[in-house]
């Protein structure tokens, strides 16, 4: 969604909120997307400091559908949004410091899509589980072991030990 803020350029030491929704249908994190489950719409605050600084901020919630990392079962997940940013306003024209990173302003036009999807990507969880104590897939038969047991040996012996291993089949004497 993109947004005009020129309306903001005479409201100095004002504060106005407007009413938001994001478009953004899935988000993509290292190579694998992610669809969107819901969202809700959000206010965002608009703050003009003076006529030099135009602060934003608000907040919402996304959920997205993701796999299990352990046994691959699909999870909706629930993203926090927290959008604090400020913007520089000189000659009526509406800028963000270049040095930040993601450009989300042009031309006076905030991209409110852009903003979410930034707190989205740094929010977004190192691991994904449908729960605390997911026991994964079974790495010899591929059983949900959440489902279903299994009684399959999944002792890993460590490679450089394998010899020594051999070595004890060859000559038991016990």
């Amino acid at each position: 969604m993109k947004l005009d803020l020129s309306f903001l350029l005479d409201k100095e030491n004002e504060t106005t909120d407007v009413s938001v929704s994001c478009d953004v249908t899935s988000v993509s994190i290292g190579g694998t997307s992610y669809r969107k489950s819901s969202d809700e719409p959000f206010t965002l605050t608009f703050y003009n400091d003076e006529g030099k600084k135009l602060y934003v901020s608000g907040s919402t919630k996304v959920s997205f559908i993701s796999p299990c990392d352990r046994c691959l079962e699909e999870v909706e997940i629930e993203i926090p949004v927290k959008i604090s940013e400020e913007f520089f306003i000189s000659n009526d024209i509406i800028t963000c410091d270049e040095e930040e990173g993601v450009i989300c302003i042009e031309e006076n036009s905030l991209d409110v899509d852009c903003l979410v999807v930034n707190e989205i990507l740094v929010n977004w969880p190192a691991k994904v589980l449908c729960k605390e104590d997911c026991k994964g897939i079974c790495p010899v038969c591929g059983k949900n072991r959440n489902i279903e047991e299994c009684d399959c040996d999944t002792s890993v012996m460590d490679p450089r030990m394998q010899q020594f291993q051999d070595v004890f089949k060859d000559f038991k004497e016990v």
